[in-house]
């Protein structure tokens, strides 16, 4: 607290003792009478507080403790809640162990606004009745004042400690601002079922955890951020935010540094005291550069020893002045390590630099930087430079106008809990929910008004005009069955028009902020929920309105066709029919069946609205794309089944919250709906970036993977080549081999990967050679017993060279048994038949067949018959007799080809041009 403004002082000081103050005075007046209820909601809100769920950064987090104290509010009043706030923030205290005037200050700060709270519910309905229109609006007026000036108390304090106005803490940015009072009107929501049946409280609990497993991503993605040994930021998130805070410091002229640190001869420390030794020493280092800098710098692990910080609103000679303090708070650390009886110490070299004109980008910042760290450790280690005008500076005066400012932490642990819910946690830091969330938590309704599929006419084509025209016919006869059913003039009778026009509100709010999906061209949006609440609630009249508005909606805001109009229209009025047709069966009046038959109801008819209103779409679908039916619904809407179910329940709440309240009730119960809009619409942002950052890495990765395959096919070329320069008289051989061997192997229909290991393995076969001295390989005569012993080693020999790189591994045994018989005597093991790898047999064929055709020393080259007869002699004892067969076909099937002008032999051309016809076929 000493690092505080006096001004900010004296601002939490007024808090605390407002806030005790009424504490003192409101305490008295908590009906204990409950206090079995009250004790549960205090459990239940400081459970909420220590389970809170980490945020997009280590500094922010949501809770849930806000739905108890809406429900508290909303149940007992605002003194009770006062009274549950306080003991859970204690609890919290207790566990979390905060900054005491931290923990204290959002106590009191809730405190204040709950007595505000309290104040505006009690001047709107001055006798609390929990039934009454009155004490609803005043429940809903007491959270959204409570919200408000919460965010507000917030900001006030981050804007005093860090002169951050309103605007630049983001205290009131939407998502934050609403999820609050979302969560607050859930709870009070919660208060009115209690009121009617204690244990329908389970049923309206399933949307919290939606949202619970919605909210627990952004902690989840901020760990793909996190190097996982320091605990620091990783490369990419430096680089990510260097470009976000350049363009920031480019738009406003503002300063912007960048420090590069490289820890001095940490190889010697783990040659000398283990790399456990070497781990404790950059986990130390991390931990004091994170302790060393302002809470908005971004300290990253850049390399293995090598680390970054980001340094926003600083100019050069503050940056200097922080890596000198950094170096020598680092100098001045001991790290105690079993391995060493005596405390060791570590070093570190610095390079700075900075934003010097606009035309800079992120890359050349940080290579400047890097120059600098490089010219630090060349002279010496343990130092600062500075890159500035192009040259290196060691020391640089302070800015006059700087007015950048660093607070020194103590030696003191200060705990990092930030703001929950608008709490003040570390007050030099403002909490700033991330408004990403990756969970798919959420209730989807799918439009055909915004599915643009491709189509060959400017609208439809006849198949789907007469489709659309059928559907039309189907919605005026089932409507007429059904008013049969129920008279229209009877069914108009008993309409609630307020609510209804509410259903019909939320219909067009729902498709007005639907979200366009990032693929298939599609939207999301929840207007199946009160659709389905207007089918089962109003009957026809419902199901004319709800379709009417739903393809009016989504025609005025897609700009659709006339017919696209005419068939959403269609197919919401025939599934409404047939979901009023299944209560009809079910016993006539929805409203009027059991609780549990009505929760039964809805899951069954929002899955028949799903199923009708999906086949309708998909049947339409396939005649325009001309797609099998049931592929086109699994593609675009097979996803969606978990989601209806979801429609179901929040469908339920809304009846239930009409049924007691009417008009008033089905506002409250709209919250769950609202609530999976917001995680609806983080889930989608979230999913956009990710998709487009998938591609765009895929398509890196693809570049990469097709330079990388160029180079290692010129590696394995170039081996072979060298394989073969050797041994003049076989120049070329390794080439033809694998050319051979990999014709055959297709003949053969072997799977790519066997064809692609014996295309590399016919390169390397001989690989084995580089081993066998060179008087043996050149040697013009024939070979003696002992010289004939050394070249068979070759096999074993090569499979040695390569079995220690991961790409060639596999070729192990392809080029250790190639030399191998199928009748076992063959070289180095000794093995038969199906125990050599048919890439080995093959490969042995090849090998001889390119050995036959080509001139040796000792002997010409044999012409294609003697060849065939070659291999059918040895056929069942040296080689596969099924290999041997295919290559003989092979070598049979090309009519006699003319002589070409090459240095090779009139056989080897024969056979090369053979098995390249072959490959061509």
């Amino acid at each position: 607290m000493k690092s505080l403004s006096t001004l900010t002082k004296l601002y939490i000081f007024l808090t605390v003792l407002v806030g005790t103050v009424i504490f003192a005075n409101e305490i008295v007046q908590v009906d204990f009478d409950q206090l079995g209820l009250l004790v549960v909601l205090c459990v239940l809100a400081s459970l909420a507080l220590i389970l809170k769920v980490e945020g997009s950064t280590d500094r922010s987090h949501y809770t849930f403790s806000f739905i108890i104290y809406g429900f508290t509010f909303g149940m007992l009043g605002p003194e009770e809640a006062m009274l549950v706030i306080t003991v859970s923030n204690i609890v919290e205290w207790i566990w979390n162990k905060p900054a005491w005037y931290i923990q204290l200050f959002n106590t009191c700060s809730y405190i204040i606004v709950m007595h505000v709270s309290g104040i505006i519910f009690h001047l709107i309905d001055p006798i609390p009745n929990s039934q009454s229109w009155q004490s609803v609006l005043g429940v809903m007026l007491g959270m959204a004042v409570f919200n408000l000036l919460n965010h507000l108390m917030v900001g006030i304090v981050v804007w005093l400690a860090r002169g951050e106005n309103l605007k630049q803490s983001g205290i009131f940015e939407f998502f934050p601002l609403m999820l609050d009072l979302s969560l607050l009107y859930l709870g009070a929501s919660l208060a009115f079922v209690w009121n009617y049946n204690p244990f329908a409280l389970g049923l309206f609990l399933i949307p919290v955890y939606l949202i619970y497993s919605t909210l627990k991503v952004p902690s989840l993605e901020r760990q793909t951020e996190i190097d996982t040994k320091t605990g620091l930021f990783n490369h990419e998130y430096f680089k990510k935010h260097l470009k976000s805070e350049l363009a920031r410091a480019n738009r406003f002229d503002r300063p912007l540094s960048i420090i590069l640190a490289d820890l001095d001869l940490l190889r010697n420390i783990n040659n000398t005291y283990g790399h456990l030794a070497g781990d404790d020493v950059l986990i130390g280092i991390a931990k004091a550069m994170k302790n060393s800098v302002r809470d908005y710098d971004i300290v990253s692990r850049f390399g293995g020893e090598e680390f970054a910080i980001l340094l926003p609103e600083t100019s050069l000679s503050k940056a200097y002045e922080r890596a000198e303090y950094l170096r020598k708070v680092i100098e001045d650390l001991e790290f105690i390590v079993p391995t060493s009886t005596t405390p060791i110490r570590a070093t570190m070299s610095f390079g700075v630099a900075h934003r010097e004109d606009f035309s800079q980008t992120e890359d050349q910042i940080v290579h400047n930087a890097d120059l600098a760290l490089y010219h630090s450790k060349l002279s010496g280690r343990n130092q600062t430079f500075i890159f500035v005008n192009d040259t290196y500076v060691e020391k640089l005066e302070e800015d006059a106008d700087d007015n950048s400012t660093y607070v020194v932490p103590s030696s003191k642990t200060v705990e990092d809990e930030v703001v929950t819910n608008n709490d003040v946690s570390e007050i030099t830091e403002v909490d700033q929910p991330s408004s990403k969330t990756v969970e798919k938590q959420v209730v989807a309704h799918k439009n055909v008004g915004n599915e643009k599929t491709p189509t060959n006419t400017k609208d439809t084509t006849p198949h789907v005009s007469l489709y659309i025209g059928l559907i039309s016919i189907l919605s005026i006869a089932s409507f007429w069955l059904i008013t049969r059913w129920i008279p229209l003039d009877v069914n108009i009778e008993g309409i609630d028009l307020v609510s209804l026009l509410i259903i019909i509100g939320l219909i067009v709010i729902s498709e007005g902020f639907s979200i366009d999906l990032y693929t298939q061209r599609t939207s999301v949006s929840t207007s199946a929920i009160p659709i389905l609440v207007s089918y089962l609630l109003f009957g026809p009249l419902g199901a004319v309105a709800a379709s009417l508005v739903l393809a009016v909606s989504l025609a005025i805001k897609h700009r659709s066709a006339f017919s696209r109009f005419i068939f959403n229209f269609s197919n919401h009025l025939i599934s409404g029919n047939i979901i009023i047709g299944i209560i009809l069966l079910a016993g006539g009046n929805f409203t009027e069946l059991t609780l549990l038959f009505q929760l039964v109801l809805c899951l069954l008819t929002a899955l028949s609205l799903y199923l009708f209103t999906t086949t309708l779409v998909s049947i339409g679908m396939s005649l325009d794309l001309k797609e099998p039916l049931l592929g086109t619904w699994k593609l675009h809407f097979g996803w969606l089944l978990p989601y209806y179910v979801g429609i179901g329940f929040i469908s339920f709440t809304m009846i239930f919250g009409y049924i007691h309240a009417s008009a008033f009730g089905l506002i409250i119960m709209v919250v769950p709906m609202f609530l999976l809009r917001f995680s609806q619409a983080q889930y989608i942002n979230h999913t956009k970036n990710a998709v487009a950052e998938l591609r765009e890495k895929n398509m890196v990765l693809k570049k990469t993977f097709d330079e990388i395959a160029d180079i290692n096919e010129g590696l394995l070329t170039t081996l072979a080549e060298i394989i073969d320069l050797r041994d003049p008289y076989v120049l070329g051989h390794s080439k033809q081999v694998s050319k051979y061997a990999t014709d055959i192997a297709k003949q053969m229909n072997l799977n790519k990967n066997q064809v692609n290991l014996i295309r590399k393995a016919g390169l390397l076969h001989d690989i084995g050679k580089l081993g066998i001295p060179m008087e043996i390989l050149t040697k013009p005569s024939k070979l003696t017993r002992e010289e004939y012993e050394i070249i068979k080693e070759h096999a074993a020999l090569g499979a040695d060279i390569i079995k220690n790189s991961p790409t060639l591994r596999s070729l192990v045994p392809i080029i250790r048994h190639h030399h191998e018989y199928f009748n076992g005597k063959g070289y180095p093991d000794g093995i038969s038949g199906n125990q050599i790898s048919i890439e080995a047999r093959i490969i042995s064929v090849a090998d001889a067949i390119e050995a036959m055709i080509s001139d040796r020393p000792y002997r010409k080259s044999l012409e294609i018959d003697q060849v065939i007869d070659e291999l059918r002699r040895n056929s069942g004892t040296q080689f596969d007799p099924f290999v041997v067969n295919l290559a003989i076909s092979i070598l049979e099937s090309s009519p006699k080809l003319e002589k070409s002008a090459s240095t090779r032999t009139d056989t080897q051309l024969k056979v090369s041009q053979k098995f390249s016809q072959l490959a061509q076929l």
